[in-house]
């Protein structure tokens, strides 16, 4: 009979501010209670103690004994690969990210399984493992967090003046209740004349922006059309107490460089041939967050030389903040230069010079690029994290094999995320070769 894989939770270590787990006690014991083995690397900094995993029959090790499926959050360092493994992670390696091209070559020359959890989709394509949401919500915060701070250094009041970063309450429900004055705020005194009307644009559509759009529903944001932009602006006062969501569909963020009709068909076949349509938009803006998916493929939705014509050619030029949720170095966000941390949460970038300056009350737009968001609210993105991802590590475990996309025992979802076995790349994953 089949030996079963004993799990193993791997520490993270990938900076100070990481201290959520993939799997929580609660759910190590729903799998020892199943026959699972569970090992966990001892962590004082994990959210979650030693102790209580111990309580829930998994064996606390300094350096794992018996795991050989190895679960973690982000990628693991190489010098601690254990080969002939399977490894469950975040491994940041598939978009052929230069700084872990040694890190996949160590996956393939280990002969470790590697499964990505960016790759657990459903039949739709729809992610089954993500911290989207999470991110969505901390990065909304935070993006708020930094407009107050930045309009308070201009001498201009907001309602968020007093809105503090996500990590500094903890917890999600320690925030709501800011938000729920913040958002009292606006509905009793508004904003400042100068800010009004208040218009906050959205890039994306999954996980990450329904999490920031749920921060945006707790202050009573009103979702408009871009048609009403133009509207909007021509009467101030009359908007004072009120902020607007615009979330921005495909033909409204991109347009055919011939001026043909938008088609997605098409757009997803020949992306060279559309540009961003966002500088129609841009001007009437006061925050944007990006919350979409970019690859070199795609035209970037805010490149670097619109932001600076726009800049150059409108002195009252609006747009204060970029939350940079997605978190693509020059990606999306063109002048997203650089990732900034819980600590020093944004930068300030002067589209005409280019220059980037670290005091938020420079000229400028200030860039909101935390690249861990969900770390801020550890315990819970843990909880929801943990519950999408027991089912395929108990599936995985039970079967007790490491050859895993020829096992087709396994559902599609595990299998299709297989990057690296038996000491090559899946054939899914060929392309990572060059």
């Amino acid at each position: 009979m089949r030996k079963s894989l004993v799990v193993g939770i791997l520490p993270e270590s990938k900076n100070i501010w990481e201290r959520r787990a993939p799997i929580i006690p609660r759910d190590v014991e729903w799998l020892t209670k199943r026959g699972i083995q569970v090992e966990v690397a001892a962590s004082k900094l994990r959210i979650y103690k030693d102790s209580q995993y111990e309580r829930s029959g998994a064996k606390i090790v300094s350096k794992f004994n018996k795991a050989n499926l190895l679960i973690g959050i982000k990628e693991p360092p190489i010098d601690t690969l254990i080969p002939n493994s399977v490894y469950l992670v975040f491994s940041h390696t598939t978009k052929g990210q230069e700084y872990n091209r040694e890190l996949l070559s160590a996956f393939v020359q280990k002969r470790i399984t590697l499964i990505d959890y960016e790759h657990l989709t459903g039949s739709l394509g729809q992610r089954l493992a993500y911290f989207g949401r999470f991110a969505g919500i901390c990065g909304m915060i935070d993006t708020l967090h930094v407009f107050g701070k930045r309009q308070k250094l201009h001498g201009i009041p907001t309602p968020f003046s007093g809105l503090k970063s996500a990590v500094s309450y903890g917890n999600y429900r320690s925030a709501k209740s800011a938000l729920s004055l913040a958002g009292e705020q606006i509905r009793k005194r508004g904003f400042d004349q100068r800010l009004t009307p208040f218009v906050i644009g959205v890039l994306g559509h999954g996980n990450v922006s329904q999490g920031a759009q749920e921060v945006l529903e707790l202050l009573g944001a009103v979702t408009i059309h871009p048609r009403d932009l133009d509207t909007l602006a021509k009467s101030r006062t009359s908007h004072k107490k009120t902020i607007y969501t615009l979330v921005f569909q495909r033909e409204e963020k991109l347009r055919s460089k011939k001026g043909k009709n938008f088609y997605f068909e098409e757009y997803l076949r020949h992306p060279g041939l559309f540009e961003s349509n966002l500088d129609t938009h841009l001007p009437y803006l006061n925050i944007i967050i990006n919350a979409s998916y970019w690859d070199s493929r795609y035209p970037r939705l805010l490149p670097t030389r619109m932001v600076k014509n726009l800049s150059r050619a409108n002195p009252d030029f609006r747009l204060s903040v970029i939350g940079d949720l997605s978190c693509d170095i020059e990606g999306t966000v063109q002048i997203t230069k650089r990732a900034t941390t819980s600590s020093d949460p944004a930068y300030v970038y002067d589209p005409v010079s280019g220059k980037i300056e670290n005091d938020l009350s420079h000229k400028g737009i200030a860039i909101m690029a935390i690249d861990n968001l969900p770390c801020e609210f550890p315990r819970e993105s843990s909880t929801e994290f943990s519950e999408k991802i027991r089912d395929f590590v108990y599936q995985i475990a039970a079967h007790g094999i490491t050859d895993i996309t020829n096992h087709h025992a396994l559902p599609n979802s595990i299998r299709n995320a297989v990057v690296s076995q038996n000491g090559s790349l899946t054939h899914k994953f060929k392309y990572l070769k060059k």
